[in-house]
C-alpha cells in the first residue's frame, strides 16, 4: 500500500510506480479539518483498518502526530511500515515534528541517505541544499563544474520594489534565454509569507495584472478580497471530499478535490453563480461563488504549501 499526506504527493507516487496511491486521509477515512488545521475531534473514531503487509508513506516530514497516531491505530500488527521523508524539510503545519522525532529517537531503524550521486551532483540546486544543510554559503563560479547545469541563480537584492521588479521581469519572458519557459506551464513563484509586499497575497495581485490583466471580454468574478478571471491559476487550501468532476479526455467521473491541487479558471457563469475550474490532471470541477473560500490564486504561493506537494 502506497500513501502521502497530500493529493499532490500521492498523485506522483502513482505516477513514478504505476501503483495506484492515496492520501492518508481518504486511506483511513479522516473528515475533513477544521478552519483552525486541526482534525475534528471524536472520542470513537479509531481510524479504518489498512489491509496491507507492508504500508510505504511518503513525505513523512508533513504527517503531524494526530495523523501519525491514525495511521499507527490503523495498522495490523505484523504489517510492515515504511517512512520515508526528509526531516530537513520544513515541520507539518499541524503540531508535532513526528519524523524528525523518530530519528532522534535512535528506536527505528534508519537510512540517511547523504550522498550526492554524480548525476545529481551537476545540478547546483542539490548541491547548494547540501552546502546550507552544512552551514555553507552557495557554491561559486570557481567552484562549479564544466558540465553543470544552469538550474541555480541567486540574485542579490534589498529593496522589496527591486525583488518585486526582478519577479516580474522573470515571469515575463526574461527566463526564455535560458528555455521555453512559459509562465503558465513551467514557472511557480515561492514566498516564505502570506503578509506584505512580497507575501502571497500582494504578489499575487501583481502578477495577476501582468499575466491574466483585466480585459474587456473577459469574465471575472470578486470574492472574498479577490478578483478571479478566466485564465486565472489557482490552488484548492482545503480537502473537498463530495465535490463532483468529470474527466472529459477518459470519460471519467468521480468526487474529491484536495489541498494542494492546482487548476485554471476557464469559465464564470453569472447565471448560474458557479466558476469552472480545470485541474492539472483534467479534472473539471464546478463551483458555488458561495465555495469560493476553498480556492485562491497559485501565480505566488508560500513554501509551506509548495511543500505539499
Amino acid at each position: 500500500m502506497l500513501a502521502a499526506p497530500t493529493g499532490r504527493a500521492a498523485k506522483r507516487m502513482t505516477e513514478m510506480t504505476g501503483m495506484e496511491a492515496s492520501t492518508l486521509h481518504r486511506l483511513l477515512e479522516i473528515g475533513k479539518i477544521n478552519d483552525d488545521g486541526l482534525y475534528k475531534k471524536s472520542e470513537d473514531y479509531q481510524g479504518t483498518p489498512i489491509d496491507a503487509d507492508i504500508i510505504i508513506v511518503d513525505e513523512m516530514s508533513m504527517v503531524d502526530m494526530f495523523l501519525m497516531n491514525y495511521l499507527l491505530q490503523s495498522t495490523y500488527q505484523g504489517t510492515k511500515l515504511i517512512l520515508v521523508g526528509d526531516s530537513d524539510q520544513l515541520p507539518s503545519v499541524g503540531p508535532g515534528s513526528v519524523l524528525k522525532d523518530i530519528i532522534e529517537s535512535e528506536r527505528i531503524t534508519t537510512i540517511h541517505l547523504d550522498k550526492i550521486f554524480r548525476q545529481a551532483a551537476k545540478s547546483k540546486i542539490i548541491v547548494n541544499a547540501h552546502r546550507v544543510n552544512d552551514g555553507e554559503g552557495f557554491i561559486s563560479k570557481e567552484e562549479t563544474a564544466e558540465d553543470s547545469k544552469q538550474d541555480f541563480f541567486f540574485i542579490n537584492e534589498q529593496s522589496q520594489e527591486k525583488i518585486l521588479e526582478q519577479v516580474i521581469s522573470l515571469c515575463t519572458g526574461r527566463l526564455k534565454n535560458f528555455g521555453d519557459y512559459d509562465f503558465f506551464e513551467n514557472i511557480q513563484i515561492l514566498t516564505p509569507t502570506k503578509k506584505g509586499m512580497l507575501g502571497t497575497k500582494e504578489l499575487n495581485k501583481a502578477l495577476q495584472q501582468v499575466l491574466n490583466p483585466e480585459a474587456e471580454n473577459k469574465k471575472q468574478k470578486s470574492s472574498l478580497g479577490s478578483i478571479y478571471r478566466v485564465g486565472d491559476r489557482i490552488m484548492q487550501v482545503k480537502n473537498n471530499y463530495d465535490i463532483y468532476w468529470e474527466k472529459h479526455i477518459t470519460n471519467e467521473d468521480g468526487t474529491g478535490v484536495f489541498n494542494g491541487e492546482f487548476g485554471t479558471i476557464i469559465d464564470i457563469d453569472e447565471k448560474e453563480k458557479k466558476l469552472e475550474i480545470k485541474f492539472d490532471d483534467e479534472k473539471i470541477a464546478w463551483y458555488e461563488f458561495s465555495e469560493l473560500e476553498q480556492i485562491e490564486h497559485s501565480y505566488a504561493i508560500t513554501i509551506h504549501k509548495a511543500q505539499r506537494k
